[in-house]
């Protein structure tokens, strides 16, 4: 892409690390209204459940459901980040999520490895916000009690954790 300047170019990539950093803190600190924030009006959750949720105040509802109790410690990091115009990028981050919950008293846990796919949008106001994500995992390792948290992709596991 020829219309940003190589500096331009570097200063809207640090502006998509800051909004994938305040993305994983947002869900580990569950804070749900600033999760929202991050996420355009249209944007499409792949990740939650088997259905596609539309919407950012819609996933952060349906993540501060499914996360009620459970801890959870996120780390994205190797992101390849492709602009297509000044106004949308895609990125795919390497990713590892921890979680941790209890189930009938047993303490249960996940630690999954995988890759978040992502589309980002700049609105109006210049800031960038999620428009589509989706998480596909590499490789999951789990508690026995794991097996209703979300779906694995790494055909390892029949269904564990997510976030």
């Amino acid at each position: 892409m020829t219309e940003m300047s190589g500096l331009e170019r570097l200063v809207e990539l640090q502006a998509i690390h800051d909004l994938k950093g305040r993305r994983d803190h947002a869900v580990d600190q569950k804070d749900w209204d600033t999760y929202a924030e991050l996420h355009s009006d249209d944007y499409v959750a792949m990740s939650i459940g088997d259905t596609p949720i539309v919407g950012g105040r819609a996933a952060a509802d349906a993540l501060a459901i499914l996360m009620a109790n459970v801890t959870t410690v996120h780390h994205c990091h190797t992101p390849v980040i492709e602009f297509q115009n000044r106004s949308n990028a895609t990125g795919v981050w390497a990713m590892e999520d921890n979680l941790f919950w209890q189930r009938d008293g047993e303490k249960q846990w996940l630690r999954g490895f995988g890759f978040y796919h992502e589309r980002y949008v700049r609105g109006a106001d210049g800031k960038w916000r999620f428009s589509y994500r989706k998480l596909e995992r590499t490789h999951a390792e789990t508690s026995p009690g794991a097996s209703l948290l979300a779906v694995d992709t790494s055909g390892e596991n029949h269904r564990v954790g997510g976030g």
